[in-house]
């Protein structure tokens, strides 16, 4: 009975000394720095990847990424003409790999959430209020420029850099979509009789200038018959046989028939 109260203890021993030595230490993973916190005194020190020792049960430690992180956020606003426009905005960050202790004194490990995410929806909605709705689409690369420099601008002291920023999708109210819609056929009806009335003036230059053609081929063939060219066209046409009735003379008006040739 006593030896195996005896090895049990000494189990329990040898598992709460294995304990103690292994929580002895830490280690930092690659793409990660860790803060080492001293529960009692509130002393922080953050620590690069690789290992290190610590004090059981005194200190603890809280890891933090430090790789380029993604978030997505829908992000509601009003443009200038105060119609509701609900963006999507995609934004990639991380935090400064030297700062992360002072971001985790000032700010703690969900900074993301308490900084980046309302900065997100104030400079999205300043943005955007800017703009009209019709013209939130055509000036999208602007719109996501102006996004992008003035979180980047705002996030700055907080030691996170922002490395940019996109919008993956835009939406508008069903009543706008129609309203738009609307606009786009009545513009493509505009466009198809503005190309028919173009066709039509086509058209009529075409005719006018057929027409003066053969006015001027008229005037030519009118300046270049004389009596001379006539009776050139008329011997080029003869056959050589004499007609067999002729007028006698201008004032008789009497015809008489020629002999036939034999």
């Amino acid at each position: 009975m006593q030896k195996d109260t005896r090895l049990l203890t000494g189990i329990i021993v040898a598992v709460v000394l294995a304990l103690i030595v292994f929580s002895s230490f830490f280690v930092v993973e690659v793409g990660s720095v860790g803060v080492r916190i001293n529960i009692i005194t509130g002393q922080t020190k953050s620590f690069p990847q690789g290992t290190y020792a610590k004090i059981p049960f005194i200190h603890q430690v809280v890891n933090y990424d430090v790789k380029t992180q993604k978030q997505e956020i829908d992000a509601d606003s009003a443009s200038k003409d105060l119609q509701t426009v609900r963006a999507r905005i995609v934004v990639n960050f991380r935090p400064v790999y030297e700062k992360v202790n002072d971001i985790h004194i000032k700010i703690g490990k969900d900074y993301f959430v308490k900084v980046i995410y309302p900065a997100i929806q104030e400079v999205s909605k300043t943005a955007i209020s800017k703009l009209p709705v019709e013209n939130i689409i055509v000036e999208r690369e602007n719109l996501r420029a102006a996004i992008e420099e003035n979180l980047r601008k705002k996030i700055e002291e907080y030691n996170i850099i922002i490395e940019n920023v996109n919008i993956v999708d835009i939406q508008f109210t069903a009543e706008f979509n129609r309203v738009v819609e609307e606009k786009q056929i009545e513009e493509q009806k505009v466009k198809k009789i503005q190309y028919q009335r173009m066709q039509a003036e086509e058209e009529k230059k075409r005719v006018i200038l057929l027409a003066e053609a053969e006015a001027q081929k008229q005037k030519l063939l009118r300046d270049s018959s004389n009596q001379t060219v006539i009776n050139l066209k008329w011997i080029e046409k003869w056959d050589g046989h004499l007609p067999k009735y002729m007028l006698s003379g201008s004032k008789s008006n009497a015809m008489f028939m020629l002999p036939d040739e034999k």
